[in-house]
């Protein structure tokens, strides 16, 4: 199959713009449609149909996820479209990889816009177009919808102690952003991907070398927690860990990046549990633990955590625990009641369906 955003051979004959007597021809630009093309000659114009969110765009070289729908601007007829396929789109935009058009018109879009890309010949197939279903010289619309974005990072392998915390700290703030927006999914990735570059061990990927293997990837991150428990807590303050040594199997890491890495994994596990996760959330919240044996949210979480997985004893357990480092956190007791009640309500439904099978 075919795909018609590939960037195209153009030939020798091809010029930037069409020039009719030394002057760029004119080209009618139909009202929505705006100029956005580097070179400001009217070749690449855009029609916002769906405001995205925040102020943020693509960097060149990012890898983006789309889906598109190409049409000829001359009868409206397609020629390609990425929703008639599973999947997003994904491809390296700014870096030549598809036609100049996409290059150029992407790199404006926010995270979630839908858009109108129009291309002349110029910034599409040039005169030869790509035959059966492009002829030369013809001006594309593209419908593009962008739904994320990762920059291209160095692995966590090759990157210095200060890199990896300077990346762990962009990746906390992008998913701080993301949380904010209601995006749960997109903060996790990012506080998720922080914290594997800030905890990556050197010392031990040194003793592998021989393995040649990577570690770490391309996101993660957010601020971290100042209150104690509760859902309703801005745990986008700052303020969380204390750092207190790491338990078994936690690299060595300075104060500064434990608590670091003690507010990615709590904003993770908080995201999580907006996203229904229960049990990775708990991870989470365990992971915390070894960093900070006396980290208020991280216990109080993962109680919240037990009790959505029906572990009602485990659940009073660690708001018992809760209540040992803070006595007076009331979501604390508000949970004991809340296991206590529905421990109750499910005795009730298991005996009331056992009554109707043994009757």
């Amino acid at each position: 199959l075919k795909h018609f955003w590939l960037k195209a051979t153009r030939s020798a004959s091809d010029s930037h713009a069409d020039l009719l007597g030394g002057e760029m021809a004119e080209v009618d630009i139909e009202e929505g449609f705006v100029d956005i093309s580097d070179e400001q000659d009217r070749g690449l114009l855009k029609k916002i149909l769906v405001e995205g969110t925040g102020d943020a765009t693509p960097p060149a070289g990012s890898s983006v996820e789309v889906h598109y729908v190409g049409t000829l601007h001359s009868d409206g007829s397609g020629f390609d479209s990425s929703r008639d396929r599973p999947g997003n789109f994904k491809f390296d935009v700014g870096v030549g990889q598809v036609i100049m058009g996409w290059d150029q018109g992407i790199l404006t879009m926010k995270k979630g816009e839908k858009c109108i890309l129009r291309c002349t010949s110029d910034y599409a197939y040039g005169d030869r177009g790509s035959p059966p279903k492009i002829p030369g010289g013809a001006t594309l619309n593209f419908e593009v919808e962008l739904f994320n974005w990762k920059e291209k990072v160095k692995t966590a392998s090759r990157m210095t102690a200060e890199e990896r915390s300077a990346h762990a700290t962009k990746m906390k703030d992008q998913g701080t952003e993301a949380f904010k927006l209601g995006d749960f999914a997109t903060a996790v990735n990012r506080y998720e991907d922080g914290a594997q570059y800030i905890t990556f061990d050197a010392k031990a990927d040194d003793d592998d070398d021989d393995d040649d293997h990577d570690h770490g990837h391309s996101h993660g991150g957010a601020p971290c927690s100042g209150g104690h428990g509760g859902d309703d807590d801005d745990d986008m303050g700052h303020g969380a860990g204390h750092g207190r040594g790491a338990g078994a199997g936690a690299p060595e890491l300075s104060e500064d990046d434990k608590k670091l890495v003690v507010a990615l994994l709590n904003n993770c596990a908080m995201a999580r549990m907006k996203l229904g996760d229960a049990e990775p959330a708990m991870l989470d919240c365990e992971k915390v633990l070894q960093y900070d044996e006396k980290n208020v949210k991280a216990m109080f979480r993962r109680a919240e955590c037990h009790l959505k997985m029906a572990n009602y004893s485990l659940c009073v357990a660690d708001a018992d625990k809760t209540l040992e480092i803070d006595p007076g956190n009331k979501a604390a007791e508000a949970l004991k009641l809340k296991a206590a009640h529905e421990e109750k309500a499910a005795k009730q439904k298991e005996k009331a369906m056992y009554s109707k099978m043994f009757g």
